[in-house]
């Protein structure tokens, strides 16, 4: 049997255990699975859509999960969302919302208002700190990027930072060592920042800089990475805690802090760039699944009408691809709290009645981290659900000189999906649209195909929890020409 590769439609289809389409499916360490449904955790749907969120951690370890809207600065509580904001906001009509954790106080910036800082309360803006685009917390200081205020008016292309260990002075001094520059080499405004261990990565769309603390009287020094890779979005790149993963204008990136690397050419470079819109590439969403070393990477498609619905999955330490669409306003690592059928939650009244979430799902782990995301239905909800229908298509199995008759296929499970059918496909060229020849349902560990042509692909459709590990279709020769 031949090890399944992961979505691969960019490459050579004819090496055993490709993949050239799939949904629903998640790569890892022994092949793909299927992937989880969304599942609301028993908040109710916001007024608004999304436009930010965030899980912090007080110095105490209590953590608390905000969600920024055009309006208001909301905080989760026992199935409700609490107001925090300072006052009733209104938000350009692509801002968005960007937080930072400093010790005890949390911090909110959007460029339509100053910095707004709430240490377990309601937000309140600081005094002299500037509008800003981006916020990082990085080795004893707040850095802010794309920022506009009174001295130096709209500067979409300058920094600053606070005072060291101060987030609420921004009066520029050599003693505190808050100041400010700009970055004016390849023109344009700061799209992305993240933190990098002690240093931080700053981006434009064309461009990426190291940031690395010198002390007075520059304090940051900025030392250009590459002047033609850059990052679309402020939300589109993610910290493995080693390295950064982010989309770029036409390829998806890994930087370790030598220089950035293209991890989907020859994979699925050229099928992402066909299928996302490019006038909405600004709204992609990275996120970190540290639990299973996976980047999910949320974009708009050709055909989402501007919304944010499919996703690209990418395994870090296999460097294989996956596929699973949902519709996302906003992303953010869930923090679970202590949920069982015998003490209740808001989302749980009887056993029946309950979520269809697997019983060892790590949804039932206290402070267990999940991936959520905001959907277009205005509800959080984690990625943690009962998989359902899900299906993946291999590459072309067969030869240029001879038919082959195709009557078995094969799929080896780690664990087998509730049903499954496969759908047979034939074509004498490779390069040309196949047809579908045959189909069965999986029976006695094999799907009973029988089909002849040059070339066999295939189809394979499941329902439930699934893991495949390899694949073998039995070919035997019909003849030649």
């Amino acid at each position: 049997m031949s090890q399944i590769l992961g979505f691969s439609p960019d490459a050579d289809p004819t090496p055993p255990g490709m993949i050239v389409d799939c949904e629903l499916m998640l790569p890892y360490e022994l092949g793909m699975r299927a992937a989880p449904t969304a599942v609301g955790v028993g908040l109710p749907a916001l007024d608004e859509p999304a436009r930010g969120a965030f899980v912090g951690a007080n110095l105490a370890g209590a953590r608390r999960l905000l969600v920024g809207t055009p309006t208001a600065l909301l905080q989760a509580g026992a199935g409700a969302w609490t107001d925090v904001s300072e006052d009733a906001y209104s938000l350009g009509q692509d801002d968005r919302w960007s937080f930072a954790q400093f010790g005890d106080s949390t911090l909110a910036a959007t460029p339509s208002y100053g910095i707004q800082r709430s240490i377990g309360a309601e937000f309140a803006t600081i005094e002299d700190a500037p509008h800003a685009k981006i916020l990082v917390s990085v080795k004893g200081f707040v850095l802010a990027f794309g920022t506009s205020d009174p001295t130096y008016d709209d500067s979409p292309d300058r920094w600053w930072c606070c005072a060291y260990l101060n987030e609420t002075d921004w009066v520029p001094s050599l003693a505190t060592q808050c100041t400010t520059a700009r970055l004016v080499e390849s023109g344009g405004a700061f799209t992305a920042a993240a933190r990098f261990g002690d240093d931080v990565v700053a981006y434009k769309r064309n461009a990426m800089w190291l940031g690395r603390y010198v002390g007075a009287p520059s304090v940051w020094d900025f030392i250009p990475i590459a002047s033609d890779i850059g990052c679309v979005g402020q939300e589109a790149v993610c910290d493995t805690g080693t390295g950064h993963i982010f989309v770029g204008i036409d390829d998806i990136y890994l930087f370790d802090g030598n220089r950035p690397q293209s991890i989907a050419k020859g994979r699925c470079r050229d099928w992402y760039v066909a299928n996302r819109d490019p006038k909405q590439i600004s709204k992609t969403r990275v996120l970190w699944d540290r639990q299973n070393a996976m980047a999910w990477i949320f974009f708009a498609s050709v055909s989402g009408g501007g919304e944010v619905d499919s996703g690209l999955v990418y395994h870090l330490n296999t460097g294989r691809w996956g596929r699973a669409n949902f519709n996302v306003e906003a992303v953010v690592t869930y923090s679970s709290p202590a949920i069982t059928y015998d003490t209740g939650s808001p989302i749980i009244d009887t056993y029946d009645d309950g979520p269809d979430i697997p019983f060892d799902s790590p949804f039932w782990n206290e402070s267990q981290e999940l991936i959520a995301i905001i959907d277009g239905t205005n509800e959080l909800k984690t990625l943690s659900g009962r998989p359902g229908k899900s299906s993946f298509t291999t590459g072309d199995y067969g030869d240029e000189q001879m038919y082959t008759i195709c009557p078995s296929l094969k799929i080896r499970y780690k664990q087998a999906p509730d049903s499954a059918t496969a759908y047979g496909y034939v074509k004498d060229d490779l390069g040309r649209t196949e047809q579908q020849a045959s189909s069965a349902l999986r029976d006695d560990a094999a799907f009973d195909l029988r089909q002849t042509g040059r070339w066999h692909r295939f189809r394979v459709s499941q329902t439930g929890p699934a893991e495949v590990l390899a694949i073998l279709p039995t070919l035997t020769q019909a003849g030649s020409r």
